[in-house]
């Protein structure tokens, strides 16, 4: 597993703990509030768009390189 998998996967924890969760916990007189659900979001597509990059590279599908130059 590559470390944009494992980040990916984390942070799909994180959103899925939240999730059931709730987004804050009050236990007393004390309260924590897990990461905002929004901006887990937006990472969790910057993500999953590196973990796709790198598997189309693996597979040799991966972004076009070639520079045409004008005569």
């Amino acid at each position: 597993m590559t470390d944009a998998q494992q980040r990916l996967a984390a942070c799909r924890a994180a959103i899925r703990s939240i999730l059931e969760k709730g987004q804050r916990v009050r236990k007393g007189d004390r309260e924590v509030q897990r990461a905002e659900l929004a901006s887990l979001r937006v990472l969790e597509g910057q993500l999953a768009a590196e973990v796709a990059a790198e598997q189309a590279q693996r597979t040799g599908r991966g972004r076009s390189r070639i520079v045409f130059a004008r005569i």
